[in-house]
């Protein structure tokens, strides 16, 4: 039993070692275990301990027993050549008051030495039986103490699988929350794209709108000219008209170049600005169409499906 405590020791130790990212779980369970042990192999130690000193206890006798029966026995031992039978007598538990009598013919010793010694003997086999009971209780007791152990035993074996198997459990969710997070950066990255893409097209639409407003400030600008060549074509009419016909003419040939390159500007200048007016419709309607992809796609979905082609 006494292995044990090494044991948990040695396997703790080796529990609470650094595992890759982090296995603060694992660490606190298993010094958990660790302390619920102790206390349990540190209860059952007092308790042996004490369960021995009662043991024990009954077995400390004082060592002052009666002088009579180590002077009985020494001179047993100096003196071989006495009659068996005073032995016999001597050994043997007689009830009857006739074996004392019969035996003081035959032997030095008489009926209360005997006695002494009968007294004696009945002493010591009285204190083998109490021996006996004591060494059949304390079998008993080891047998619990072992059934114990067993128990103990078990009931580390069962911790060791559940820490075994909270760690495979710490594993898988280390594992999956490794995938969760490469998903998250993966999910990051495409957003990213998709920001400057929205970036690049939200610039593209500015440079449109700035190119309509300049095309919008070069039609009022056409549109003052003309105005002012209509002021000056209602004064050449009326210059032609008091003047002669050549002058008349010249002036309506003039007027007519440059009416023509007039309009030659304007149409220029009109193409332009429907040019300039079907881009912006057709990059408003790429926007609205790209707004509404975005919103009916998953965020999970890639970049490639976001690709918009531009004529």
């Amino acid at each position: 039993m006494m292995d044990i405590c090494p044991f948990l020791k040695d396997f703790f130790k080796q529990a609470n070692q650094p595992e890759p990212f982090s296995q603060q779980l694992a660490f606190d369970q298993a010094k958990g275990v660790e302390e619920m042990y102790n206390l349990a192999i540190k209860k059952f130690q007092e308790e042996k301990k004490f369960k021995r000193k009662e043991f024990i206890s009954p077995l400390i006798e004082p060592e002052s027993e009666p002088k009579l029966t180590e002077r009985k026995i020494n001179i047993s031992k100096k003196q071989p050549e006495r009659n068996s039978a005073c032995w016999d007598a001597a050994d043997l538990n007689v009830g009857t008051e006739e074996s004392p009598m019969r035996t003081e013919g035959h032997c030095i010793w008489n009926a209360k030495e005997l006695a002494a010694l009968r007294q004696e003997t009945q002493k010591k086999h009285a204190e083998g039986i109490s021996q006996k009971i004591q060494l059949s209780f304390l079998n008993a007791e080891l047998e619990e103490l072992n059934a114990k152990c067993r128990k103990i035993e078990a009931d580390f074996e069962n911790a060791e699988r559940e820490l075994l198997k909270s760690k495979r459990e710490i594993s898988f969710k280390t594992l999956h929350l490794e995938a969760a997070r490469k998903d998250s950066f993966g999910k990051d990255r495409e957003l990213r794209a998709l920001k400057n893409d929205i970036s690049e097209k939200s610039i593209n639409v500015k440079n449109s709108s700035e190119a309509l407003q300049q095309a919008k400030q070069l039609i009022q600008k056409l549109d003052l000219e003309n105005k002012d060549l209509e002021e000056v074509v209602k004064k050449l009419k009326q210059q032609i008209e008091a003047g002669n016909a050549a002058l008349r003419e010249k002036v309506k040939l003039h007027y007519k170049l440059e009416i023509k390159k007039i309009q030659r500007e304007l149409e220029v200048v009109k193409s332009e600005l429907k040019t300039e007016k079907f881009l912006h419709a057709r990059n408003n309607k790429a926007l609205e169409l790209l707004r509404k992809h975005f919103s009916s796609l998953p965020v999970s979905s890639t970049l490639d499906s976001f690709k918009i082609g531009y004529l």
